[in-house]
């Protein structure tokens, strides 16, 4: 008799653990409040701007490339796209206010764009590390949603390649790269600024999502400046980057996904 009350006791122990699980389970939401911790990754995508980005543009204007297989002549023209990954961690010491950090890794991609029927060629203009850290401004508390607004500041490494595509092109074909010359990689770092503003759905277990817009702005400064040449009929035209500072400015979509801590 004694082993079926054993046995009785060790299930009532096993029902009620997992009852407590699954009351872990179906708790609300929490959202945020003082003492939370969030850790979480994020990943961004979208357009590139800025004088660097404008002079590229510029030492490509009125240039054409020949396609040898079907004697199409297009204009050389390009695009560029950024793209950005990291990590996230934020502490609230006090209701609706937050300390945040980010590691982040970003890249700038330079394409053609002859179209889908034709060869096109793509490159790195530009890829960094940085870290950031900033005050998150939270719009409510203990809500199962919230909105929030950080802005950042930090610093990073990186490194520009001026005009990636034009340099691999196919010189022959082109009518300006016959004598294109000059160093067209720098290795930077500077500060790094801007702001994030997202829209943030609290999960039970502590699982949160967030979606928003991202915003900021690298100060490039070069050791020397650069001194790309186009070709001989054209020699007065040079890729006009500063000596001195530059910016690339990143207008980018983000999203986030993370775990919320009680500290």
């Amino acid at each position: 008799m004694k082993i079926y009350y054993l046995i009785i006791i060790l299930l009532c122990f096993q029902v009620g653990s997992y009852s407590t699980e699954f009351d872990e389970l179906i708790k609300p939401p929490e959202g945020a409040y003082r003492g939370q911790i969030f850790l979480g990754g994020f990943a961004s995508m979208g357009m590139p701007g800025g004088d660097l980005i404008d002079a590229e543009d510029k030492f490509l204007e009125g240039t054409t490339y020949t396609f040898t297989d079907s004697e199409t002549r297009k204009k050389l023209m390009v695009k560029h796209l950024s793209f950005a990954a990291g990590l996230s961690f934020e502490y609230m010491p006090i209701n609706y206010v937050g300390v945040k950090t980010k590691l982040r890794r970003s890249y700038i991609i330079q394409r053609t764009i002859f179209g889908t029927q034709y060869k096109n060629w793509n490159g790195y203009l530009y890829k960094d590390l940085s870290l950031n850290l900033g005050p998150s401004f939270h719009l409510t508390t203990r809500k199962q949603w919230d909105i929030t607004l950080t802005p950042v500041l930090g610093y990073y490494y990186g490194i520009f390649e001026a005009t990636p595509v034009a340099v691999q092109i196919p010189h022959e074909n082109t009518n300006f790269l016959q004598n294109y010359s000059g160093s067209t990689k720098r290795s930077v770092n500077n500060i790094t600024y801007g702001a994030e503003l997202n829209f943030t759905a609290y999960f039970s277990g502590g699982l949160y999502i967030t979606i928003g817009f991202d915003w900021t702005v690298n100060k490039l400064k070069f050791d020397t400046e650069f001194n790309l040449e186009r070709d001989s009929s054209n020699t007065d035209i040079k890729i006009p980057y500063t000596g001195s500072s530059s910016n690339i400015n990143n207008y980018s979509f983000i999203f986030s996904a993370g775990y919320a801590f009680f500290n």
